[in-house]
């Protein structure tokens, strides 16, 4: 099963209508913002938007990395669509280019819903991991895509990153003119004027299994999670969160005599924190104000006012 141009186009559009339908305030939010270089996520139900087409959903769940590439590039046609039909009542929106589809809610089941690390054989696989943060690096600057022109026909051609060898870059070893070149010569742009360093921000966590949702004697595994763009800083240290990802393998450039380190990671798509609603205590207005008026009547005595309430709950008033 290849997930050839029909199919890209058919996800694409189905994608397309899906956001501009049931997120088309969120992306002209969006478009009002004043910062056209940010990075802005629209995040979609999972459930909701399988529902709308099944067929969307079958292809997800077999090339997510692929399928949320499509969701990007639909989005940033659906904000254009989205201007455009806007453009005239409302002259201070403007494009963004910087639009990621975050995908939640996935259906609650043992084949995309894990309280464990995953394993080797969820490599490839879109899940919903549930973890703490034990970890977090500091956020640096990388770069994902370096742009080359053929010394010999002046054709441009991008190169991206590879995430599997820690995002290092393999030289082209032909030129990629469709028209058949096949030059091995080629000279880097990317840093000049003309074609600016493509970076993006980056981040690495670690996260490690709740220990009150393991057998007893087991022992909690953690695994590295990969965040990019607007999904940095979005947790920290000691936060309970459920991220949203592909389950993938990465290993360090080959050298000679050197042992090849695999690793699993989850690149991720979506983190939701899930502590934020123990942050604080919500207390009744009533009883805020019978705290505050008797700690009032007591103001110039409040020995008094303790003893008077440790005589209360003694006596279970």
């Amino acid at each position: 099963m290849v997930l050839g141009a029909d199919r890209v186009n058919l996800i694409g559009q189905v994608f397309e209508s899906y956001v501009l339908e049931h997120h088309r305030d969120d992306i002209l939010g969006i478009l009002r913002e004043a910062d056209d270089e940010a990075h802005y996520p629209v995040v979609v139900d999972a459930l909701t938007l399988f529902e709308t087409n099944m067929e969307i959903g079958e292809y997800f769940n077999a090339f997510p990395s692929e399928v949320l590439t499509v969701f990007d590039s639909a989005l940033r046609r659906a904000a254009l669509a989205a201007l455009q039909d806007a453009a005239a009542g409302s002259p201070q929106l403007s494009l963004k280019q910087n639009l990621h589809a975050r995908v939640s809610g996935l259906p609650v089941c043992p084949e995309l819903t894990r309280e464990h690390i995953p394993k080797a054989r969820d490599v490839g696989h879109f899940l919903s991991v549930t973890g703490t943060v034990i970890r977090t690096s500091l956020v640096k600057v990388l770069e994902f895509e370096r742009s080359y022109i053929c010394d010999k026909c002046k054709h441009v051609f991008a190169v991206k990153a590879d995430f599997e060898q820690y995002y290092a870059f393999c030289r082209p070893s032909a030129c990629l003119n469709e028209e058949g070149c096949n030059s091995t010569k080629f000279t880097c742009l990317s840093g000049a004027t003309s074609s600016p360093t493509c970076c993006r921000d980056y981040q690495e966590i670690k996260i490690q299994e709740q220990v009150q949702r393991l057998s007893v004697g087991s022992i909690p595994r953690c695994m590295v999670v990969v965040l990019e763009d607007d999904l940095v800083d979005s947790c920290k240290s000691g936060d309970d969160i459920t991220v949203y990802g592909v389950v993938m393998q990465r290993w360090k450039p080959f050298h000679e005599g050197a042992r090849c380190d695999l690793e699993l990671v989850l690149k991720a798509n979506y983190v939701k924190v899930n502590n934020e609603q123990l942050a604080g205590v919500v207390i009744d207005e009533e009883v805020r104000k019978e705290f505050e008026d008797f700690w009032e009547m007591h103001r110039n005595d409040p020995l008094a006012g303790r003893s008077r309430y440790a005589a209360q709950e003694s006596q279970g008033k």
